[in-house]
C-alpha cells in the first residue's frame, strides 16, 4: 500500500506554480518593459519576483522525493505522460484555431517537445530525473559535512558570486537544478537544525527581502533613468534564478515545512497533482501571448490604478483554469497516456534486467 502523501509538502507544488504563473504575467503580459508609470513597474516587478523562487522551490519538492525513490522509469512515465499529450492537442487546436500562428518550428517542438526545448524547464528536469540515481548515490555515500562543503561550494559559486556585477561561471539550468538535488537531498537524509520558529521566521524575512528588495530595485532604476526595461543586474541578483535572496526563500520555507507535523489532504493532493500540468498549458510557447495580452488583457491593466488586484485575481484564475483543464484531461487523455508510458517502461526496465543478468 502507497505511502499517503504528506499534503504539508504537496500544498508548496501549488504555491510554488502560483508564483510561476504570477512571474508570468508580468514577463509575457507584454507591458514590463513598455509601461510609463512608475507605480506600474514597481508592482509588475514585485509580481514576478516570484517566479524563479517558484521554480527552485518546485525542483527542491521534486528532488526531496527523488533521494530516496531515485528510479528514473516511472518518474519518466509520469512526464512524458502529462508532456506529450498535452502539447499535441495546444498544437492542434491552434492548427484548427489559428493555422496561421503556427510555424514549422512550433510544430517540430510541439511533437518533441522535451528534446527540441519546448519548455526549458521541462527539458532540465528530465534530464535531472535520468541522472537522479547517480546523484542520489553521491548524496547518500558521502558523510554530512563532506555534503554540506559540496552544497556550500555551489552555492558560493553559482549564487553568492552573482552577486558582484559581471561575475558569471557558466552554470546552467541543469547544473543549478543539481545543486538543489544535494541541498534537497541534505534535508531528506539528515536532520534539520534549528526549530519550526526559526525556519518560520527565516521564511518571513528572506520574503520580505524579495518583495522589498524588486520594489527598490525598480524604484531605483526608474529613479535614475526613467525606464522599467532591463534592471539588468540588480533584478538578477534579487529574483534571479540563481538569486541568494530566492534560494534562501525557497529552502526556508521547504524547511519550515519540513519542521511541521504532517496533515492529510485529499484536496490539497488532488490540485497539488495537477500542478505541472498547470505549467505546461499555461507556459506553451502558442498558448503564453494570447492568455496574457489578449484573454486577461495585461496591457489596458498596466494603466490601472487597480494592477495589483488585477495580476494576483488573474494568475489565480488562470492556475483554476489550467487546474480545471488538467482535471477534465485526466480521464480522457492522460490517465491513457500514463498507462501507455508506464507499459512502455516496463517493457524497458524487463529487457535492462534480462541484459544485466546476461553480463
Amino acid at each position: 500500500m502507497a505511502a499517503r502523501r504528506n499534503s504539508s509538502i504537496e500544498a508548496l507544488r501549488i504555491v510554488a506554480m502560483l508564483g510561476i504563473v504570477a512571474h508570468h504575467y508580468a514577463v509575457h503580459g507584454g507591458v514590463m518593459s513598455v509601461t510609463f508609470d512608475k507605480d506600474a513597474a514597481v508592482t509588475l516587478s514585485v509580481v514576478s519576483a516570484f517566479g524563479k523562487w517558484g521554480v527552485d522551490l518546485f525542483v527542491l519538492v521534486g528532488a526531496y522525493f527523488m533521494v530516496r525513490s531515485p528510479s528514473r522509469g516511472k518518474a519518466l512515465a509520469s512526464i512524458y505522460a502529462q508532456v506529450l499529450p498535452i502539447s499535441l492537442l495546444i498544437l492542434a487546436a491552434f492548427l484548427v484555431a489559428a493555422p496561421e500562428t503556427v510555424g514549422l518550428h512550433d510544430i517540430k517542438r510541439s511533437v518533441l517537445p522535451v528534446i527540441f526545448g519546448q519548455y526549458w524547464f521541462v527539458t532540465a528536469y528530465v534530464i535531472l530525473v535520468l541522472i537522479a540515481p547517480y546523484l542520489a548515490i553521491v548524496a547518500t555515500a558521502i558523510t554530512r559535512v563532506q555534503l554540506g562543503r559540496l552544497i556550500a561550494v555551489g552555492v558560493v559559486l553559482w549564487s553568492l558570486l552573482t552577486m558582484i556585477d559581471g561575475v558569471w561561471l557558466n552554470v546552467s539550468d541543469l547544473g543549478w537544478f543539481v545543486l538543489l538535488f544535494f541541498i534537497a537531498a541534505y534535508m531528506r537524509l539528515h536532520p534539520l537544525p534549528g526549530t519550526r520558529r526559526a525556519w518560520i521566521g527565516a521564511t518571513l524575512v528572506t520574503g520580505m527581502l524579495l518583495t522589498a528588495g524588486m520594489a527598490a530595485a525598480t524604484t531605483l532604476r526608474w529613479n535614475a533613468t526613467g525606464l522599467p526595461e532591463d534592471l539588468g543586474w540588480p533584478r538578477w541578483l534579487i529574483s534571479g534564478q540563481y538569486s541568494p535572496v530566492a534560494l534562501a526563500f525557497a529552502v526556508a520555507l521547504f524547511g519550515a515545512v519540513l519542521k511541521s507535523r504532517e496533515r492529510h489532504s485529499r484536496v490539497v493532493n488532488y490540485w497539488a497533482a495537477a500542478a505541472f500540468g498547470v505549467y505546461l498549458i499555461h507556459d506553451n510557447p502558442l498558448v503564453r501571448g494570447w492568455i496574457w495580452s489578449d484573454l486577461v488583457d495585461t496591457p489596458r491593466a498596466a494603466a490601472q490604478d487597480w494592477l495589483a488586484l488585477h495580476a494576483i485575481g488573474a494568475s489565480i484564475a488562470v492556475y483554476v483554469a489550467c487546474s480545471v483543464i488538467i482535471f477534465i484531461l485526466q480521464p480522457i487523455v492522460l490517465n491513457p497516456a500514463l498507462k501507455a508510458t508506464t507499459a512502455i517502461r516496463t517493457r524497458v526496465e524487463r529487457a535492462l534486467a534480462e541484459h544485466d543478468s546476461r553480463v
